[in-house]
């Protein structure tokens, strides 16, 4: 059953940004990291050792080794990275040494911990309060000296009159989050369009007067000093999704449940990495979700205050994504299947990325974050005093869901259900709480109006369509961007999702401008662009990308409306 939604305003209101001139101060249990480090890490060995038998320690261990050689074969590594492989070779080398012998010679258990201790120490993220101190003064600052260079072209320091925070649009549960916050651990689960996400919510929890959040980073992005620096010591822990043998995919769960039991507030990017579609996600992967309440079970078993979790969407938004090319491509050569990371992107390079935010605040461009309205671990509602509202609207104890023959106990099969609700509701207030761009309507008016054209072609052939066949003349498009224009807005009226208030405010040709204007700032082949008394694309690939944030919805003029399944397709290959 849906959870029972607590009264709020109309969901196309546009909602002014939070009180962001709060300066948080260091509650968090991160502050004080550095001292419960090397007790966390080493409960965590323990326990990843205790959960595989005695019995099956070499099977575990042969297994591990078979899949870290395939990963230690593809990887050759760079300048930044050789080191850490080479310590990992002569794990490995070691391990397969030592395996080769009789087990009466032998014994397996010390091999297992000293690799659980290697993971442990590879994952376990630091935080140093002078680094952060440095980092939330400085990365204001630069944005603030980019902006002002870009937009009024005033570099000058003393001479700044524009602030970054004019460019982020906050709305949504700020006040609700932040109450949560001071009565249990928050577990921010945002959507992932690109790395630069990390910066962006980094910055957006400081801004709203909330302590910092450890979250998981991909092993790669520790790969540039710089950003080394500051992610190892800005609470940040490694996830390498190369590595897939069970001891390292156990560890990393326990990680993440004991510094949520700890209660450090917490970030997860729940889809597992960047969405290569350009759509919502809509699938999540449930193993480090499921900490949460793997982490609140033991907290009440223990008696601990606080103890609560509370599961917190977070949707973001921009105009222009800065490794959409690649994202897509990866995507339509369906190599997502078989690649767990690109790390060849346009994030990897620091002039693109430089660029991105150049372009961004030249523009006067501007990004969207919507924290949406909070959860427990089931995936009920929850009000602002942290309690749970069940299915029926009445408020309900999660000792009782959480016991067995009336003892607080974990239960397997029980408990992935209750994982597994909690992420189907995670990805309808993802949609729910989504927010409509003018970049995102003006890429779907258009690449709609085309497929009423050809709808013969399946997605594939009309991806590769001729120049002249994806030119339209612009009063047909206007027209056809009329008629969509009203369906949004009924959308929007019945809570589908939220609109930028440049989508409210202006009529349909304006906003149809400004997405276009908008779609047009970064890319080499411009997404859309206007001809004489036409519209056309030169990127088939980047407007079928910037029109899947639309997918899902049920909106496509060759759909069947009922068809609201996100992440569906159509019988051509199309998202709907």
């Amino acid at each position: 059953m849906k959870a029972a939604e607590p009264s709020s305003k109309s969901p196309t209101e546009s909602k002014a940004p939070a009180d962001l001139a709060v300066v948080p101060a260091l509650t968090s249990p991160l502050s004080d990291f550095a001292r419960i480090r090397p007790r966390i890490l080493d409960d965590v060995v323990t326990r990843t050792i205790s959960e595989v038998p005695a019995a099956k320690v070499e099977t575990e261990l042969t297994a591990a080794l078979y899949l870290e050689r395939q990963r230690l074969n593809r990887d050759r590594g760079n300048l930044f990275t050789k080191k850490r492989l080479k310590h990992d070779r002569a794990l490995w080398n070691g391990i397969q040494h030592s395996l080769l012998e009789p087990a009466a010679l032998v014994d397996r258990s010390p091999l297992l911990r000293d690799v659980a201790a290697r993971y442990a120490e590879e994952i376990g993220g630091r935080f140093d309060p002078k680094v952060y101190k440095l980092a939330t003064g400085v990365l204001p600052y630069g944005f603030n000296w980019l902006l002002n260079a870009a937009s009024v072209k005033n570099i000058l320091p003393w001479k700044m009159t524009e602030d970054v925070r004019s460019r982020l649009r906050i709305g949504g549960d700020v006040a609700h989050l932040k109450k949560l916050a001071e009565k249990g651990t928050i577990l921010l689960v945002p959507t992932h369009q690109s790395n630069i996400d990390s910066i962006l919510i980094g910055y957006v929890i400081y801004l709203m007067g909330l302590p910092p959040f450890a979250y998981g980073a991909g092993l790669n992005l520790f790969s540039n000093p710089l950003l080394s620096f500051f992610m190892s010591n800005l609470g940040a822990y490694t996830v390498d999704r190369q590595k897939t043998n069970r001891i390292y995919r156990s560890l990393l769960k326990n990680y993440s449940t004991r510094i949520l039991k700890e209660g450090v507030h917490s970030i997860f990017f729940p889809a597992g990495g960047r969405v290569r579609s350009g759509a919502i996600e809509s699938k999540l992967k449930l193993g480090l979700l499921g900490t949460a309440l793997d982490a609140q079970l033991e907290n009440m078993k223990e008696g601990n205050p606080n103890s609560k979790i509370f599961v917190v969407p977070m949707v973001t938004s921009y105009h222009f994504v800065l490794e959409a090319s690649t994202l897509i491509d990866d995507y339509l050569a369906e190599a997502g299947k078989h690649r767990f990371i690109i790390s060849d992107d346009e994030s990897s390079q620091f002039s693109k990325v430089l660029n991105f935010f150049w372009q961004l605040f030249k523009a006067e461009s501007g990004m969207t974050v919507r924290v949406g309205k909070p959860l427990d671990i089931f995936g009920n509602f929850v009000d602002e005093e942290g309690n749970s509202i069940g299915p029926n609207g009445t408020t309900i104890d999660p000792k009782r869901w959480l016991s067995s023959y009336g003892e607080l106990a974990p239960s397997p099969q029980r408990d992935r259900e209750y994982t597994r609700i909690l992420g189907e509701r995670i990805v309808e207030r993802y949609h729910a709480e989504n927010t409509v761009l003018t970049s995102h309507l003006a890429a779907f008016a258009f690449f709609e109006s085309l497929r009423e054209r050809y709808p013969e072609y399946d997605l594939y052939r009309f991806l590769r369509m001729s120049l002249s066949q994806r030119t339209l003349p612009w009063d047909d498009c206007l027209k056809e961007a009329e008629v969509l224009h009203k369906r949004i807005l009924e959308c929007a009226d019945k809570g589908m999702f939220y609109l930028s208030p440049e989508i409210r405010l202006l009529d349909t040709k304006g906003w149809l401008k400004d997405g276009i204007r908008n779609l047009g700032l970064f890319h080499g082949n411009a997404v859309l662009k206007r001809g004489e008394g036409t519209l056309y694309s030169e990127d088939m690939n980047l407007l079928y990308y910037y029109r899947n944030r639309l997918a899902g919805y049920g909106l496509s003029l060759l759909a069947d409306p009922r068809r609201r399944v996100p992440g569906a397709q159509d019988e051509k290959g199309f998202l709907v």
